[in-house]
């Protein structure tokens, strides 16, 4: 018997399948069925990697990932201390105009304590600003058990910081009715506060892409940096990306664009993260020749011993071949990259991450 479909049978079609894509569950864990790549899925961004200038508190990880209507950013942290203390993530999106690089930022023009709170302070990032946001912590096991949130939009003025509401340290999900932006926003404690045994747990948060510039296509590039402060003194030490050898707090107003290298992380929607100059140097990757060609391999350095992946992603972010996972020693290593000519014609994406950095390059296949 022929089946006939009526409008409302394949509106219910619809729905199961948008219902088995994967989404984001904001609760402020980050779950592993969460990773991988595509829509729907974070990708790691950056690991922390330096001295905690508060001893076993801070910064873990960055996470970031999209769906077709949606930011979504995880920070894995452990934050919480005595006092308040705030994580802050500064974002450049590629539809917006904001405050330009190498600027001093004039911080939020309302609000605030004393003007020390931490969306008022006026670091000078070498990424252009269009938004911050920030996600403020009562103390370890303070009975008010909550978080405190808001952000600031730089691509008009006055630069007035907008509240995104106020919830719990225990995942459960934080909305403001008042909120333009429509924010979801989740903080999950740490069993102990200790930041070293922390791999999943901190702040989470989705936002409409309308509220932020509109769609994201394949292809776009979102600029971002991570800061932890203390609302009452300054920048600790952690900062994504880590800043190598950095030890102490960074002061009030500190000037990112003094530190060498590039102080931000590049993710491109559908790829990932690119890489950033202190990674692609000190890798020293080169592809060649390129487009591919029965001879051509990736070559590169590692620094130290370290676990090494090659991978190759379509232009949809999808994976199509893994090339190479294995530890390797220090010093020159390639890999031969004749496995993309099974591949059909197009623009390729090939991956090299040793330890956590992360070089990433473009590849023709004809």
């Amino acid at each position: 018997m022929k089946k006939i479909f009526t409008l409302s049978a394949v509106a219910a079609l619809m729905a199961t399948s948008l219902g088995a894509q994967a989404q984001f569950n904001v609760n402020g864990t980050l779950d592993a069925n969460e990773v991988g790549t595509g829509e729907g899925k974070y990708q790691l961004v950056g690991t922390y990697t330096g001295a905690h200038s508060i001893t076993d508190r801070g910064l873990k990880a960055l996470y970031v990932g999209t769906t077709a209507t949606t930011l979504n950013v995880m920070v894995v942290a452990s934050s919480e201390i005595d006092g308040y203390n705030s994580l802050v993530f500064y974002l450049d999106t590629p539809n917006k105009t904001g405050i330009a690089a190498n600027t001093q930022l004039p911080g939020s023009t309302n609000g605030g304590n004393d003007g020390r709170e931490s969306l008022r302070q006026r670091p000078t990032l070498d990424m252009e600003v269009d938004y911050a946001f920030r996600c403020t912590t009562s103390p370890f096991r303070n009975e008010n058990n909550a978080i405190y949130l808001s952000r600031v939009d730089y691509t008009k003025t006055p630069y007035d910081e907008v509240g995104m509401g106020a919830g719990r340290k225990d995942g459960t999900l934080t909305t403001d009715g008042n909120d333009p932006g429509k924010a979801n926003t989740a903080y999950q404690t740490s069993a102990t506060g200790s930041v070293a045994a922390n791999t999943t747990t901190g702040w989470e948060f989705e936002i409409q892409l309308s509220a932020i510039g509109g769609a994201l296509p394949v292809g776009s590039n979102l600029h971002m940096m991570v800061a932890y402060i203390d609302d009452f003194k300054s920048f600790n030490s952690d900062v994504l990306p880590t800043i190598t050898g950095q030890t102490t707090a960074l002061g009030i107003n500190p000037d990112f664009t003094a530190i060498p290298g590039k102080q931000f992380y590049t993710y491109q929607v559908g790829t990932g993260v690119l890489a950033s100059r202190s990674a692609t140097a000190a890798l020293k990757a080169a592809l060649y020749p390129n487009p591919v060609a029965a001879s051509s391999r990736l070559a590169y350095n590692v620094p130290s011993q370290a676990r090494v992946q090659v991978s190759v992603y379509n232009a949809l972010g999808q994976k199509v071949l893994n090339l190479l996972s294995a530890t390797q020693a220090p010093g020159a290593q390639s890999v031969a990259l004749a496995p993309l000519r099974q591949l059909r014609q197009g623009a390729y994406t090939v991956t090299l991450q040793v330890g956590s950095q992360l070089s990433t390059h473009r590849v023709l296949v004809d």
